[in-house]
């Protein structure tokens, strides 16, 4: 629970106090990142994560126009 609400913009320090610790340390024992969140960070921040989606968009228009280019240089061969 408690990192659901991390994820979903609660500060730190207001999950210490529902959950009754009195150490910060202990709040960050019972509060697991996700991957999922790990991943979405990573994608929003890091520059390399946005190369990888550049290309990932390139790769994909590089695909599309070949596909749509296929059926034309069939034609012409027959």
């Amino acid at each position: 629970m408690a990192t659901l609400m991390l994820e979903g913009g609660a500060d730190i320090r207001y999950i210490q106090a529902m959950l009754g610790h009195v150490r910060l340390d202990t709040t960050q024992i019972y509060t697991h990142v996700s991957i999922r969140m790990l991943k979405q960070v990573h994608t929003a921040t890091h520059p390399g994560a946005r190369l990888d989606e550049q290309n990932d968009q390139t790769r994909e228009h590089l695909i599309n126009a070949n596909q749509q280019a296929e059926p034309q240089n069939l034609q012409v061969l027959k």
